[in-house]
């Protein structure tokens, strides 16, 4: 299985509110539409760094396929390009924004 986990940020401009409620109801239902896809998940976050020397994360999601190339085909799908989109307008782009990492294993301790 090939599972990227997210990291994501909202826009500045956008309320915590509006961004879940985006984020929730708009661009994840998205991606039932992708191809291939086995694995979707959202978690809202409540930041709790407190030395405040990096912007607050709002959300990480985690996405599962059963191979690199079934996510770059979802990925090269007009759905995709839908739902990026929508994340477009929710989230930011950058460095501080979002942030894409693959899984290399998974350890569970409980």
């Amino acid at each position: 299985m090939f599972t990227i986990l997210v990291t994501v940020r909202k826009k500045p401009e956008v309320s915590q509110e509006e961004f879940r409620r985006v984020w929730k109801e708009v661009y994840g239902p998205m991606y039932r539409q992708f191809p291939k896809i086995i694995a979707y998940d959202q978690y809202h976050l409540n930041d709790r760094g407190k030395d405040k020397a990096e912007d607050p994360i709002d959300g990480v999601a985690v996405m599962s396929f059963e191979s690199e190339a079934d996510m770059k085909e979802a990925f090269a799908t007009e759905h995709y390009k839908a739902a990026a989109k929508v994340r477009e307008s929710i989230m930011r782009e950058t460095s501080v924004g979002v942030h894409v990492t693959t899984v290399a294993e998974l350890v569970k301790i409980i």
